[in-house]
């Protein structure tokens, strides 16, 4: 297929999005257009798992599924971080290596990211959850979805942030730190550090 057929074909699919009179429905079915037009497949295709409510606290990710037009019974799953957004990455969900959960796999910014992560799939983790590969996207670690004996669990304090309860998780951290005056005013040094008052925060 040449490029000027590609180009005309994913243009049509941008028109029948935005004819689309679900499309206006919100964000969530605009982003489900997004996805569409990305995989250059038909919008009826996607679908959001359920209306997302912009007003509503704390933020949740839009969660998507695609079906192959060329094989009904097989799909693919995608969340997007926050639909009032158009700029943000798709993130292909697929299981953990370690613990089997979906989790976010892949960023997928054109339809050659999904090609490469279809064609490698994901790489081998280190079973202590240590770094993960530069492969994996930011959104993999700490996921909520991954099970609680998973390395890759999100911590207390991320899952009080991510329900929106900051004050919760601010109050997790010690209260008070003490800051040595040498990291704080690294141009003193020597007998000036003690004229100068010890400080907390």
């Amino acid at each position: 297929m040449s490029i000027a057929t590609r180009a005309t074909a994913a243009y049509r699919l941008v028109q029948q999005q935005r004819d689309d009179p679900s499309s206006r429905d919100g964000d969530a079915a605009r982003v489900a257009g997004r996805l569409a037009s990305l995989l250059g497949i038909d919008p009826k295709q996607v679908r959001p798992e359920r209306v997302r409510d912009r007003r509503s606290l704390p933020l949740e990710p839009v969660t998507l599924h695609a079906t192959d037009p060329d094989d009904p019974q097989r799909g693919y799953t995608f969340t997007y971080l926050d639909p009032s957004y158009d700029d943000e990455s798709f993130f292909l969900l697929a299981p953990c290596p370690l613990c089997s959960a979906a989790v976010p796999l892949a960023e997928v910014r054109s339809l050659a990211d999904l090609g490469a992560f279809l064609g490698a799939g994901p790489e081998p983790l280190p079973e202590d959850g240590g770094m993960p590969p530069d492969s994996y996207p930011d959104a993999f670690d700490e996921h909520p979805a991954h099970l609680a004996d998973c390395p890759y669990h999100e911590t207390r304090r991320v899952g009080l942030m991510r329900l929106g309860q900051c004050a919760e998780a601010i109050g997790s951290y010690p209260s008070r730190v003490e800051v040595p005056l040498e990291q704080r005013l690294p141009w003193h040094t020597g007998s000036a550090l003690l004229l100068l008052p010890s400080r907390t925060i």
